[in-house]
């Protein structure tokens, strides 16, 4: 009875490998067809998604699906015994063998089972053959390569787009972060000072910018955030100024007017990261194919070389660094000049160059 049974365990592992391998081959056909279809997406559309994840998405699907549907296929015994007996020419003995019980005719059926199992070799009775969808599956392999091999097209210009919104967003953190450490150290001082109101303020508003800067927001949305945070300032810059009126004691006063001034150079701040964002100063944050006022043309570079020569509109420099600013602008004075005769300035920037390279001339305006 145990060789009965060793030998329908040894034909349910044949019949189960078979299935195995049917099945997988017909789920990894599917596979690299839904690969290949995808990367091909990707390579002409430009969807945005790691390609080596479309390949192996797919593939670990089908492979999975593939072991799931074998597994299920497995045959057990009494299904093996079946199949042996069909396969071999055994008139149902190994199957009757198996479903008998122990009375004398069963001894018999058993007895003639095993004879007639004697010498059958399984590896030729039931061989294991390639799978039936082995052609297929080369060629949806070949197709995948293929896929791979074809070049980006970006048909949609989707990824056109999204480099834009990359670059846009890069920007706009850069533009962020410079506003934030210069209003880092008004609100700094603030504290210091035990300014209490602006010192509040200020704080709001870094969180907002600090959220902004550490996120993918667009321009609009950091122009939304610089509205409101000069709104703040502003309406607490009022309620200080209401208490300044109010205010009999001449230290509050004092304290109000420093407030004020806190306010005011931290609002400066602000609009200089409100123009910065909208790209109204040199290096500034500009929307793809803005050229800065309607009609302008392309001016060959010119924006940037006047960017040399124009004077940010930021804080003042300290009368420490005058000495260095003096000497740069000197140094800059001759390609000014040549500049300004070559009528090489953008508009917006030519009354700014006069009046730090030709004082006599703008007074002659």
């Amino acid at each position: 009875m145990e060789a009965l049974r060793t030998f329908v365990r040894a034909v349910a592992r044949r019949l189960g490998t078979q299935a195995l391998f049917d099945a997988g081959a017909a789920c990894l056909c599917i596979g690299f067809g839904v690969a290949s279809l995808v990367v091909l997406a990707e390579r002409l559309l430009s969807l945005g998604a790691d390609v080596g994840l479309f390949v192996a998405l797919p593939l670990v699907v089908a492979s999975m699906a593939g072991l799931v549907a074998g597994l299920a296929r497995w045959p057990g015994l009494p299904a093996a015994a079946l199949r042996a007996d069909e396969r071999l020419g055994l008139e149902e003995r190994v199957s009757s063998a198996l479903a008998v019980g122990s009375e004398p005719m069963a001894c018999l059926v058993r007895e003639d089972a095993a004879r007639r199992i004697e010498g059958i070799g399984l590896a030729q009775a039931i061989p294991i053959r390639a799978p039936r969808l082995l052609v297929p599956l080369g060629l949806s392999a070949i197709g995948l390569v293929v896929a791979l091999l074809v070049p980006a097209a970006d048909l949609l210009g989707w990824g056109a787009a999204r480099r834009a919104r990359a670059e846009d967003a890069a920007a706009v953190r850069e533009a962020t972060n410079t506003a934030l450490a210069k209003l880092g150290r008004q609100a700094a001082a603030a504290r210091e000072q035990g300014l209490g109101r602006s010192a509040k303020a200020l704080k709001e508003i870094e969180e907002a910018m600090a959220a902004l800067a550490a996120s993918d927001a667009s321009t609009a949305e950091a122009q939304k955030t610089a509205r409101q945070a000069l709104g703040e300032v502003e309406r607490t810059r009022g309620s200080i100024e209401e208490a300044q009126r109010a205010a009999a004691d001449p230290g509050r006063a004092e304290k109000a007017k420093q407030e004020l001034d806190i306010l005011q150079s931290s609002s400066s701040v602000l609009e200089q990261w409100k123009r910065d964002l909208a790209g109204e100063t040199p290096g500034g944050v500009r929307p793809r194919g803005d050229t800065g006022y309607p009609g302008k043309k392309d001016d060959g570079g010119a924006s940037s070389r006047a960017a040399e020569f124009v004077r940010s509109s930021d804080l003042p420099p300290t009368p420490l660094e005058a000495a260095t600013v003096e000497s740069k602008l000197l140094a800059a004075k001759p390609a000014a000049v040549s500049a300004m005769q070559r009528n090489d300035i953008p508009w917006r920037y030519r009354r700014v160059v006069r009046r730090y390279f030709s004082p006599a001339e703008e007074e002659t305006r």
